[in-house]
């Protein structure tokens, strides 16, 4: 929901519904948003819809491990009209990029994995199964660290990052996101860019 001001479409319910305990924090548990309330939340949702030519979107809140509001606008698909639900699956982009992190560092504290190991060449972690050196420059000294914080080099988000060619396959399956692409092409420098791809090779780390 990037450029929505998301305070302007949660306050109108949290203002109301969530009582705030002596340092504003909230207190107790909240009540479930009115019916008035909820349309209120969907005007605003609808109002993004429209600006921002997004066929739909989704929107839960939870607090204290419970789900308190959870609604979905638009369409789930135009040409059939079928309105979308809650049901309905959307891409979460970078939101998996710390789900990521969690995993690897689980690997971390189980002792199978370090962020100093390198991922590319003969005793890396992939080791040479995605293609054997030479490699570009800089390609068999990436760490896993260096994934992690973006700091790896090359690879960055233009026209061949997988999150953004056509969706008819999925940002990360296997063919967009076969490691031997990072071994074949060249990588600046380590220090460069904030990198979709890289988290991508991440995963293939975590399998």
């Amino acid at each position: 929901m990037a450029g929505l001001k998301r305070r302007s479409l949660l306050g109108t319910w949290a203002a109301s519904t969530v009582p705030t305990g002596a340092l504003g924090q909230p207190a107790g548990e909240p009540a479930e948003p009115t019916p008035a309330e909820r349309g209120a939340m969907a005007d605003l949702a609808r109002a993004y819809l429209d600006k921002y030519e997004v066929p739909a979107l989704s929107i839960a809140i939870g607090h204290s491990g419970r789900l308190v509001y959870r609604e979905a606008l638009g369409w789930a698909d135009r040409e059939r009209r079928e309105a979308a639900t809650p049901d309905n699956l959307f891409r979460i982009a970078s939101v998996t990029k710390p789900i990521t992190s969690v995993a690897i560092f689980s690997l971390i504290e189980e002792g199978r994995l370090q962020l100093g190991d390198r991922v590319f060449g003969p005793g890396a972690v992939l080791g040479t199964d995605y293609g054997r050196p030479p490699y570009h420059p800089h390609v068999d000294q990436i760490t896993v660290e260096q994934l992690l914080t973006h700091t790896a080099g090359g690879w960055d988000n233009t026209a061949d990052d997988p999150d953004v060619q056509p969706p008819a396959v999925e940002p990360c399956s296997a063919d967009r996101t076969d490691p031997s692409r990072a071994a074949a092409r060249p990588c600046a420098r380590p220090g460069l860019p904030y990198s979709n791809f890289g988290y991508c090779l991440l995963g293939r780390v975590i399998e």
